[in-house]
């Protein structure tokens, strides 16, 4: 063989080691991707399993009873709200000021409370009273506002995420419960229950730039 011939079969031999290099890197490389993509979506399988577990183990079970309320009304005064004396069921929606979910969710509650509120009795229950009146004004809640549930409230409620929607009729059993926002299927849920069309979440950026 020529030298020209050689040097052509060299070049040839290289080239294709080079390329099989290559392939193979290209290969191990893919399929170390597709190996962590798998481990990835377990991963997060895993984590919203476990995050539907939890929520769900501080939801009050349907059916089960609840004592009266023992919390401040927005003026400073003690009551006890009981669900005996009305023939209509109680819809407690527990939030907190600081809350940004329960700032997003204000258009969907303000909708239930427009298209239930003969059926239902809306009560408010904030479980922080720092600049309450302040946000009850702002956002334009209508509804019986009451704060500092009393520690034995909190221990039967399991009260602590907001925001948190409880139904309780008027025998004192829990119908629904639901926390957090009135998003995705929860939003569907809340709807189904009250056969209501709910507008869905307020964009607070927008809310904000549309009063400057």
């Amino acid at each position: 063989m020529s030298p020209l011939g050689e040097t052509s079969a060299r070049t040839l031999e290289t080239t294709q080691r080079a390329s099989r290099k290559a392939l193979i890197v290209l290969t191990v490389s893919l399929v170390v991707s597709v190996a962590l993509n798998v481990l990835l979506a377990r991963r997060v399988r895993s984590l919203i399993h476990f995050e539907s577990a939890r929520i769900s183990d501080r939801l009050l079970k349907v059916g089960i009873a609840v004592p009266p309320i023992a919390a401040k009304r927005l003026g400073g005064q003690e009551e006890v709200i009981s669900y005996q004396g009305t023939n209509r069921p109680t819809v407690l929606y527990i939030f907190t000021p600081p809350c940004a979910w329960c700032a997003r969710n204000t258009d969907n509650l303000k909708a239930l409370v427009n298209q239930r509120g003969t059926e239902y009795r809306f009560i408010g229950l904030s479980l922080s009273s720092e600049g309450l009146r302040e946000y009850a004004a702002t956002h334009g809640l209508e509804i019986p506002i009451y704060t500092a549930p009393s520690p034995d409230t909190r221990k039967a409620y399991q009260l602590g995420g907001t925001p948190q929607t409880i139904v309780v009729s008027p025998e004192g059993r829990v119908l629904q419960d639901w926390m957090g926002a009135y998003v995705g299927d929860q939003k569907s849920q809340v709807e189904a229950f009250f056969h209501v069309s709910l507008p869905g979440l307020r964009d607070l950026a927008k809310a904000e730039a549309a009063k400057n």
